[in-house]
C-alpha cells in the first residue's frame, strides 16, 4: 500500500503484464503498486540484520539522520506552479528555545553534539519549532544554496507537493550504528501539505533501485559478500527484480528485470535549518573502513528558513519514517 504505480501496469492474477523479464512475476499491490522492496525484500534484510527498521527509527524521532525537504520560492496556498525543492538528510536535531536564533554548539561532532554550555542538545519536539543541521555534503563545498539533490520544478496542487529526485544520486539514511546509502531511478517524492503548513503527510518517496546499487550498500549493514546471508540477498534479488533500473520506451525490446520497485512511507514536520554539519560515514561494515569523521565547523544561518505562514518563501520538513 506504500509507492506507486511504477511501470503503468496492473500486474495480479488475472494479468501477467510485466515490463521486463521476471525471475518470478509477482502480483502488483493495491491499485497497482510497485513496491517488491517492501513487499518482499525488505522482510528478508530484518531478519538478517535485526532491528534495522527500529534503529532508523529511533535516530529519525531523535532527530538524526531524517530526511529533510526543504522547498523554497514557494507562494504560501495550496496550489503553486513551480516551487524549488532540495532533499538532504539531518545530522542532528534540537528543540527550539523560542526565538528565531539557532542555539549556539560548543560541540559539532556528529556523534556528541553539545550546546554552548556543555550540555547534550535536547531532543526535537516537532512543534514546528525545532532546529536541524543538515549534512555538508548535500551541498556543493557546503553550501547551502548549491544542493545536489535538488527540483526547481516541482510543483504543489491542491496541497500535493511533487518533486523529482535526480537519478542515482546519493541518498544517506544513516543511524548511530549502520547506514544506507541509496540511489533511486525514476524516482519521486511526494507529500500533503496540512492546512496550516506545518505537516507533510502520507509522504512517498518512490523509484527504481538497481540490482547493482543495492547490492553496494549491502556491506553498510553487514551483509558481507561470500557470507550465506549474502548469498541469499544475490538469489533474491534475481527472483524478485521486477522492473528496469531505466523505465522501457515503447517499442524497446523486452529484457531481463534489473531493478526492484521501492516505496518509503514518512511523516513530515516543520522544522528550522541552522546550518551544516559533517555527518556520520557510511561505515563499509565488512571491512570497517572508512571510520567516523570529526565535527565539521557549523555554518550557521539561523535566518534561511525561519518561517512558513502565507507568503513566506521557505519550508523544511524533518521526515519521520512510519513504514
Amino acid at each position: 500500500m506504500i509507492g506507486f504505480d511504477l511501470d503503468d501496469l496492473c500486474t495480479d492474477s488475472t494479468n501477467r503484464a510485466s515490463e521486463c523479464m521476471a525471475g518470478q512475476t509477482e502480483l502488483d499491490g493495491v491499485d497497482g503498486i510497485d513496491n517488491q522492496f517492501g513487499a518482499q525484500l525488505f522482510p528478508l534484510v530484518n531478519v538478517a540484520v535485526p532491528g534495522l527498521e527500529q534503529h532508523a527509527r529511533d535516530a529519525q524521532t531523535a532527530g538524526n539522520g531524517l530526511p529533510v525537504l526543504r522547498m523554497r520560492g514557494w507562494n504560501g496556498t495550496m496550489n503553486d506552479p513551480l516551487v524549488d525543492i532540495t532533499i538532504t538528510t539531518a545530522v542532528y536535531s534540537t528543540a527550539g528555545t523560542g526565538t528565531t536564533m539557532a542555539p549556539a554548539l560548543m560541540s559539532t561532532d556528529a556523534m556528541h553534539p553539545t550546546l554552548a554550555n556543555g550540555m547534550p542538545l535536547p531532543a526535537p519536539t516537532w512543534d514546528g519549532q525545532d532546529w536541524t543541521w543538515v549534512r555538508d555534503d548535500s551541498f556543493v563545498a557546503g553550501n547551502l544554496e548549491m544542493p545536489l539533490v535538488q527540483d526547481d520544478q516541482a510543483y504543489v496542487t491542491n496541497g500535493l507537493i511533487v518533486a523529482r529526485i535526480p537519478a542515482r544520486i546519493d541518498i544517506i539514511f544513516p543511524t548511530s550504528t549502520v547506514g544506507v546509502l541509496v540511489r533511486l531511478t525514476d524516482a519521486v517524492a511526494v507529500g500533503q501539505l496540512s492546512s496550516d503548513g506545518m505537516m507533510l503527510n502520507n509522504v512517498v518517496v518512490a523509484g527504481r533501485w538497481s540490482e547493482a546499487d543495492l547490492l553496494s550498500t549491502a556491506q553498510n549493514i553487514g551483509l558481507c559478500a561470500g557470507t550465506p546471508e549474502y548469498n541469499i540477498l544475490v538469489s533474491e534479488l534475481a527472483r524478485y527484480a521486477d522492473v528496469r533500473s531505466t523505465p522501457p520506451q515503447p517499442g524497446d525490446p523486452v529484457l531481463p528485470c534489473d531493478a526492484l520497485s521501492l516505496g518509503v512511507g514518512f511523516t513530515g514536520f516543520r522544522m528550522r535549518i541552522a546550518g551544516t554539519a559533517t555527518g556520520l560515514a557510511i561505515l563499509d561494515e565488512c571491512t570497517m573502513d572508512g571510520g567516523v569523521p570529526d565535527g565539521a565547523v557549523m555554518n550557521v544561518d539561523a535566518g534561511v528558513d525561519a518561517g512558513i505562514d502565507a507568503g513566506s518563501s521557505a519550508m523544511d520538513m524533518g521526515l519521520d519514517t512510519n513504514g
